[in-house]
């Protein structure tokens, strides 16, 4: 059974809304434990839409406006995000809606969001310096988050 699903929200193309991804793929070059998937789902929630209906946790990384300085490291629950709503990008409803559309069909996964307040949203293919610097801290993050949720035999 599918334990936590690490999902990377965002754009790739446009600078720092693309820390999801860019996360999911430093998660990828190392070996995952047993019950964990993580994976890129910048585009349609089809992508990860079963996955989703199968676990038990969810760790969904994204860029979020959070009214702190370039390079601000949130942790929040959707709840959270549903009332700054204002504060959101157009993907962050877009997977709360996906969360909401999931219950529906009995899938009530325990969400958090690692946010990341971007410095710049352009068309660029690279992270701002300052959102480039904060991958160490978000992949610990991760970690001590999945450390937490899986047996000590699964590392």
């Amino acid at each position: 059974m599918l334990k936590v699903l690490i999902l990377g929200l965002g754009n790739p193309l446009l600078k720092d809304d693309g820390i999801g991804p860019r996360v999911i793929r430093a998660i990828k070059a190392e070996k995952l434990p047993a019950g964990v998937c993580a994976m890129e789902a910048g585009g349609s929630c089809f992508v990860y839409w079963d996955l989703l209906l199968q676990c038990q946790h969810v760790i969904a990384i994204d860029s979020l406006l959070g009214d702190g300085p370039p390079g601000s490291v949130y942790v929040v629950k959707p709840e959270y995000l549903q009332i700054k709503k204002h504060n959101q990008m157009r993907h962050e409803q877009h997977f709360l809606d996906v969360l909401e559309m999931a219950s529906w069909y009995g899938a009530r996964p325990k969400t958090i969001i690692i946010g990341v307040e971007p410095e710049e949203i352009t068309f660029s293919l690279e992270l701002s310096q300052t959102v480039q610097g904060k991958m160490p801290h978000i992949l610990s993050i991760i970690n001590k988050k999945m450390k937490a949720l899986l047996p000590a035999s699964s590392f």
